[in-house]
Protein backbone atom coordinates (compact mmCIF):
# COMPACT_ATOMS: atom_id res chain seq x y z
CA UNK A 1 0.00 0.00 0.00
CA UNK A 2 1.41 3.59 -1.12
CA UNK A 3 0.79 6.52 0.56
CA UNK A 4 1.56 9.99 -1.14
CA UNK A 5 1.31 12.95 0.69
CA UNK A 6 2.12 16.61 -0.64
CA UNK A 7 4.42 19.33 0.35
CA UNK A 8 7.78 19.51 2.68
CA UNK A 9 6.53 20.61 5.40
CA UNK A 10 6.77 19.88 9.50
CA UNK A 11 3.34 18.93 8.92
CA UNK A 12 4.20 16.23 6.10
CA UNK A 13 7.21 14.88 7.70
CA UNK A 14 5.74 14.12 11.22
CA UNK A 15 2.18 12.96 9.43
CA UNK A 16 4.99 10.77 7.16
CA UNK A 17 6.78 9.54 10.45
CA UNK A 18 3.83 8.43 12.75
CA UNK A 19 2.13 6.74 9.51
CA UNK A 20 5.09 4.84 9.24
CA UNK A 21 5.26 4.19 13.13
CA UNK A 22 1.93 3.11 13.22
CA UNK A 23 2.27 0.44 10.22
CA UNK A 24 5.44 -0.99 12.31
CA UNK A 25 3.26 -1.24 15.14
CA UNK A 26 0.06 -3.68 13.37
CA UNK A 27 2.53 -4.95 11.12
CA UNK A 28 1.70 -3.36 7.99
CA UNK A 29 3.13 -2.97 4.77
CA UNK A 30 2.89 0.78 3.72
CA UNK A 31 5.26 3.05 2.05
CA UNK A 32 5.35 6.53 2.33
CA UNK A 33 6.30 9.32 0.58
CA UNK A 34 6.43 13.15 -0.01
CA UNK A 35 6.07 14.89 -3.01
CA UNK A 36 8.37 17.78 -2.35
CA UNK A 37 12.00 18.74 -1.74
CA UNK A 38 13.28 18.15 1.23
CA UNK A 39 15.23 21.13 1.28
CA UNK A 40 12.29 23.21 1.18
CA UNK A 41 11.03 22.52 4.47
CA UNK A 42 11.63 26.15 7.18
CA UNK A 43 14.88 25.90 9.25
CA UNK A 44 13.87 25.87 12.85
CA UNK A 45 17.13 26.62 14.92
CA UNK A 46 17.86 26.13 19.42
CA UNK A 47 18.46 25.96 21.56
CA UNK A 48 14.99 25.32 22.55
CA UNK A 49 12.70 23.55 25.36
CA UNK A 50 9.54 22.59 25.43
CA UNK A 51 7.08 20.16 25.46
CA UNK A 52 5.24 18.35 22.69
CA UNK A 53 4.40 14.63 22.72
CA UNK A 54 4.52 14.46 18.80
CA UNK A 55 7.75 16.00 18.77
CA UNK A 56 9.29 13.70 21.08
CA UNK A 57 7.83 10.90 19.54
CA UNK A 58 9.17 11.99 16.20
CA UNK A 59 12.82 11.61 17.66
CA UNK A 60 12.90 15.65 17.88
CA UNK A 61 15.47 16.60 20.94
CA UNK A 62 14.07 13.51 23.07
CA UNK A 63 16.19 11.75 25.66
CA UNK A 64 15.04 8.48 27.20
CA UNK A 65 13.98 9.01 30.92
CA UNK A 66 12.27 12.53 29.76
CA UNK A 67 8.81 11.79 28.27
CA UNK A 68 7.55 14.43 26.29
CA UNK A 69 10.07 16.86 26.79
CA UNK A 70 12.10 18.38 24.12
CA UNK A 71 15.65 19.94 24.41
CA UNK A 72 16.95 21.58 21.00
CA UNK A 73 20.77 22.03 21.51
CA UNK A 74 22.13 25.41 20.12
CA UNK A 75 25.39 27.87 20.34
CA UNK A 76 25.86 28.63 24.37
CA UNK A 77 25.81 32.43 24.20
CA UNK A 78 22.17 32.47 22.02
CA UNK A 79 19.14 32.51 24.28
CA UNK A 80 16.80 29.77 25.07
CA UNK A 81 13.98 29.78 23.43
CA UNK A 82 11.14 28.30 26.05
CA UNK A 83 7.13 27.31 25.59
CA UNK A 84 5.15 26.25 28.67
CA UNK A 85 2.20 25.43 26.88
CA UNK A 86 1.14 21.60 26.47
CA UNK A 87 2.54 21.27 22.44
CA UNK A 88 4.68 24.58 22.25
CA UNK A 89 2.25 26.22 19.73
CA UNK A 90 1.96 29.60 21.66
CA UNK A 91 3.86 31.77 24.56
CA UNK A 92 7.21 31.52 23.38
CA UNK A 93 9.49 34.03 25.35
CA UNK A 94 13.43 33.73 25.79
CA UNK A 95 15.70 33.11 28.49
CA UNK A 96 19.53 33.55 29.28
CA UNK A 97 22.11 30.94 28.89
CA UNK A 98 25.14 33.45 28.83
CA UNK A 99 25.06 34.84 32.16
CA UNK A 100 23.70 38.32 31.32
CA UNK A 101 19.80 38.37 31.04
CA UNK A 102 17.03 38.82 28.76
CA UNK A 103 14.45 40.43 30.71
CA UNK A 104 15.36 43.81 32.39
CA UNK A 105 14.82 43.15 35.87
CA UNK A 106 17.42 40.12 35.42
CA UNK A 107 19.70 42.47 33.75
CA UNK A 108 19.30 44.51 36.77
CA UNK A 109 19.84 41.70 39.27
CA UNK A 110 23.26 40.86 37.18
CA UNK A 111 24.50 44.41 37.18
CA UNK A 112 23.62 44.52 40.87
CA UNK A 113 25.88 41.14 41.89
CA UNK A 114 28.93 42.62 40.12
CA UNK A 115 28.42 46.13 41.51
CA UNK A 116 31.35 46.64 43.64
CA UNK A 117 30.12 49.36 45.58
CA UNK A 118 29.12 48.74 49.66
CA UNK A 119 25.37 49.05 49.32
CA UNK A 120 24.92 46.95 46.23
CA UNK A 121 27.13 44.05 48.06
CA UNK A 122 24.81 44.05 51.27
CA UNK A 123 21.26 44.20 48.69
CA UNK A 124 22.90 41.85 46.76
CA UNK A 125 23.26 39.30 49.94
CA UNK A 126 20.23 39.60 51.19
CA UNK A 127 18.53 38.87 47.50
CA UNK A 128 20.93 36.00 47.20
CA UNK A 129 20.50 34.94 50.98
CA UNK A 130 15.98 35.07 50.23
CA UNK A 131 16.83 32.98 47.02
CA UNK A 132 19.29 30.34 49.34
CA UNK A 133 16.53 29.68 51.72
CA UNK A 134 13.81 29.33 49.15
CA UNK A 135 16.46 26.60 47.50
CA UNK A 136 16.27 28.33 44.14
CA UNK A 137 19.77 28.92 41.93
CA UNK A 138 20.69 32.82 41.36
CA UNK A 139 20.87 32.01 37.66
CA UNK A 140 20.23 34.36 34.84
CA UNK A 141 17.71 31.62 33.16
CA UNK A 142 15.76 30.98 36.51
CA UNK A 143 15.47 34.82 36.63
CA UNK A 144 14.01 35.15 33.31
CA UNK A 145 11.89 32.53 34.05
CA UNK A 146 10.66 34.28 37.14
CA UNK A 147 10.29 37.91 35.28
CA UNK A 148 9.78 37.00 32.00
CA UNK A 149 7.09 33.89 31.17
CA UNK A 150 3.87 34.71 29.38
CA UNK A 151 1.81 33.46 32.80
CA UNK A 152 0.18 34.98 35.71
CA UNK A 153 2.84 36.13 38.48
CA UNK A 154 2.13 33.29 40.75
CA UNK A 155 2.67 30.73 37.83
CA UNK A 156 5.98 32.37 36.91
CA UNK A 157 6.62 32.30 41.03
CA UNK A 158 5.70 28.67 40.90
CA UNK A 159 7.89 28.11 37.66
CA UNK A 160 11.31 29.79 38.53
CA UNK A 161 11.29 27.86 42.14
CA UNK A 162 10.58 24.30 40.21
CA UNK A 163 13.35 24.98 37.98
CA UNK A 164 15.71 27.26 40.41
CA UNK A 165 15.08 24.04 42.94
CA UNK A 166 15.80 21.42 40.29
CA UNK A 167 19.81 23.00 40.01
CA UNK A 168 20.04 23.42 42.91
CA UNK A 169 18.64 20.12 44.52
CA UNK A 170 17.25 22.13 47.69
CA UNK A 171 14.23 21.59 48.77
CA UNK A 172 13.94 25.28 50.43
CA UNK A 173 11.62 26.88 52.64
CA UNK A 174 7.78 27.44 52.30
CA UNK A 175 7.25 31.07 50.48
CA UNK A 176 3.94 31.85 52.37
CA UNK A 177 5.33 30.72 55.66
CA UNK A 178 6.40 34.45 55.45
CA UNK A 179 2.52 35.54 55.72
CA UNK A 180 1.52 36.63 58.95
CA UNK A 181 -2.41 37.51 59.30
CA UNK A 182 -5.22 37.39 57.17
CA UNK A 183 -5.71 40.25 54.20
CA UNK A 184 -9.07 41.90 54.12
CA UNK A 185 -11.26 41.43 51.73
CA UNK A 186 -11.24 45.54 50.49
CA UNK A 187 -7.45 46.18 51.63
CA UNK A 188 -6.09 48.07 48.53
CA UNK A 189 -3.20 46.39 46.40
CA UNK A 190 -0.47 47.96 47.40
CA UNK A 191 3.37 46.86 48.11
CA UNK A 192 2.43 48.87 51.91
CA UNK A 193 -0.34 46.53 52.21
CA UNK A 194 2.12 43.50 51.20
CA UNK A 195 4.35 43.99 53.75
CA UNK A 196 1.89 44.74 56.30
CA UNK A 197 1.05 40.60 55.76
CA UNK A 198 4.72 39.85 56.28
CA UNK A 199 6.25 38.86 59.78
CA UNK A 200 8.66 41.22 61.67
CA UNK A 201 11.57 39.05 59.78
CA UNK A 202 10.86 38.97 56.74
CA UNK A 203 9.39 42.50 56.47
CA UNK A 204 13.08 44.07 57.95
CA UNK A 205 14.91 42.21 55.11
CA UNK A 206 12.34 43.12 52.38
CA UNK A 207 12.69 46.65 53.45
CA UNK A 208 16.22 46.80 53.46
CA UNK A 209 16.78 45.30 50.28
CA UNK A 210 13.62 47.40 48.55
CA UNK A 211 15.50 50.46 49.99
CA UNK A 212 18.86 49.49 48.83
CA UNK A 213 17.42 49.05 45.30
CA UNK A 214 16.18 52.39 45.26
CA UNK A 215 19.11 53.91 46.49
CA UNK A 216 20.77 52.39 43.49
CA UNK A 217 20.87 54.10 39.77
CA UNK A 218 19.93 51.62 37.14
CA UNK A 219 17.84 49.00 39.51
CA UNK A 220 13.90 50.12 38.63
CA UNK A 221 13.34 47.73 36.81
CA UNK A 222 13.99 45.03 39.52
CA UNK A 223 12.62 46.56 42.23
CA UNK A 224 9.31 46.90 40.55
CA UNK A 225 9.27 43.18 39.17
CA UNK A 226 9.39 42.48 42.92
CA UNK A 227 7.24 44.57 44.59
CA UNK A 228 4.99 43.02 41.79
CA UNK A 229 5.48 39.74 43.00
CA UNK A 230 5.15 40.66 46.37
CA UNK A 231 1.81 41.92 46.27
CA UNK A 232 0.50 39.10 44.79
CA UNK A 233 1.90 36.48 46.96
CA UNK A 234 0.10 38.88 49.49
CA UNK A 235 -2.82 38.02 48.70
CA UNK A 236 -2.90 34.39 49.16
CA UNK A 237 -4.34 32.76 52.67
CA UNK A 238 -1.39 32.05 55.56
CA UNK A 239 -0.45 28.09 55.01
CA UNK A 240 -1.51 28.27 51.11
CA UNK A 241 0.90 26.89 48.09
CA UNK A 242 1.71 28.76 44.85
CA UNK A 243 -0.80 27.52 41.99
CA UNK A 244 0.10 23.52 40.77
CA UNK A 245 2.41 23.56 37.51
CA UNK A 246 0.46 21.65 34.65
CA UNK A 247 2.68 18.64 33.03
CA UNK A 248 4.27 21.20 30.50
CA UNK A 249 5.09 23.50 32.59
CA UNK A 250 6.16 21.05 35.61
CA UNK A 251 8.79 19.03 32.99
CA UNK A 252 9.97 22.54 31.05
CA UNK A 253 11.24 23.59 34.17
CA UNK A 254 12.59 20.39 36.03
CA UNK A 255 14.18 20.41 32.03
CA UNK A 256 15.79 24.05 32.37
CA UNK A 257 19.00 22.79 33.43
CA UNK A 258 19.30 20.46 30.81
CA UNK A 259 18.80 22.78 28.15
CA UNK A 260 20.60 25.56 29.58
CA UNK A 261 23.61 23.10 29.25
CA UNK A 262 22.83 21.85 25.54
CA UNK A 263 25.54 23.10 23.47
CA UNK A 264 25.96 19.81 21.54
CA UNK A 265 23.89 17.93 19.00
CA UNK A 266 22.03 18.79 16.15
CA UNK A 267 20.62 22.60 16.40
CA UNK A 268 17.94 22.36 13.68
CA UNK A 269 14.62 20.39 14.44
CA UNK A 270 13.61 19.94 11.44
CA UNK A 271 16.68 17.60 10.37
CA UNK A 272 14.97 15.23 13.38
CA UNK A 273 12.14 14.70 11.27
CA UNK A 274 13.79 14.59 8.27
CA UNK A 275 16.17 12.40 9.71
CA UNK A 276 13.82 9.91 11.09
CA UNK A 277 11.19 9.57 8.28
CA UNK A 278 13.85 8.50 6.08
CA UNK A 279 14.85 5.78 9.25
CA UNK A 280 11.84 4.33 9.08
CA UNK A 281 12.18 4.41 5.33
CA UNK A 282 10.09 7.00 4.07
CA UNK A 283 10.89 8.86 0.88
CA UNK A 284 10.70 11.51 -1.52
CA UNK A 285 9.42 12.09 -5.05
CA UNK A 286 9.30 14.95 -7.42
CA UNK A 287 5.63 13.23 -8.95
CA UNK A 288 2.70 11.13 -8.25
CA UNK A 289 -1.33 11.25 -8.33
CA UNK A 290 -3.65 11.76 -5.51
CA UNK A 291 -1.63 12.94 -2.74
CA UNK A 292 -2.89 14.31 0.99
CA UNK A 293 -2.64 17.70 1.11
CA UNK A 294 -1.64 18.80 4.31
CA UNK A 295 -0.69 22.52 5.72
CA UNK A 296 2.06 23.94 4.15
CA UNK A 297 2.27 27.94 4.84
CA UNK A 298 5.98 29.81 4.93
CA UNK A 299 7.35 30.02 8.29
CA UNK A 300 7.61 33.41 9.72
CA UNK A 301 11.24 35.34 9.87
CA UNK A 302 11.78 35.53 14.03
CA UNK A 303 12.59 32.66 15.73
CA UNK A 304 9.81 32.97 18.58
CA UNK A 305 7.65 32.43 16.19
CA UNK A 306 9.16 30.02 13.74
CA UNK A 307 9.34 27.65 16.69
CA UNK A 308 5.25 28.36 17.25
CA UNK A 309 5.09 27.45 13.64
CA UNK A 310 6.93 24.73 13.50
CA UNK A 311 5.50 23.42 17.00
CA UNK A 312 1.36 24.08 15.34
CA UNK A 313 2.45 21.66 12.07
CA UNK A 314 3.49 18.92 14.19
CA UNK A 315 0.58 19.17 16.10
CA UNK A 316 -2.06 19.10 13.49
CA UNK A 317 -0.26 16.45 11.42
CA UNK A 318 -0.48 14.36 14.36
CA UNK A 319 -4.06 15.09 15.51
CA UNK A 320 -4.26 14.09 10.90
CA UNK A 321 -3.12 10.41 11.35
CA UNK A 322 -5.65 8.84 12.71
CA UNK A 323 -8.34 10.16 10.76
CA UNK A 324 -5.40 9.00 7.31
CA UNK A 325 -4.79 5.88 8.96
CA UNK A 326 -8.71 4.93 9.44
CA UNK A 327 -9.22 5.77 5.58
CA UNK A 328 -6.07 3.56 4.88
CA UNK A 329 -6.80 0.47 6.79
CA UNK A 330 -11.20 0.75 6.40
CA UNK A 331 -11.57 2.92 3.07
CA UNK A 332 -15.40 3.73 1.99
CA UNK A 333 -16.79 1.73 -0.30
Amino acid sequence: MNVLLRGSSPATMTCGILLLSRARSFGQRIQVEILGDPDDIGVVTGPAVLHSAPLASCGVGRELGSGALVVVSGPAERALAVSLSTDGRRDWFLVDRAGVGVHPATRAFVTLRRDPSPGARAVSRRLLGGLDALGCAAEPGVLDLLFGAPAPPLTRLAVALRAGRALSGARGLSLTSALAGELSDDAPATVQTALGRLAPAPRAAIDEVRAGLGALQGQEPLLAALDELLIHVSMLPVGAILPPLDPAADAVAVGLGRALAATGGEPQAQLGLLETYRFLGGRFTARGDHAIELRSDAPPEDRLGRWGWFCTHVSEAAAQVDRIWRHLVDPPM
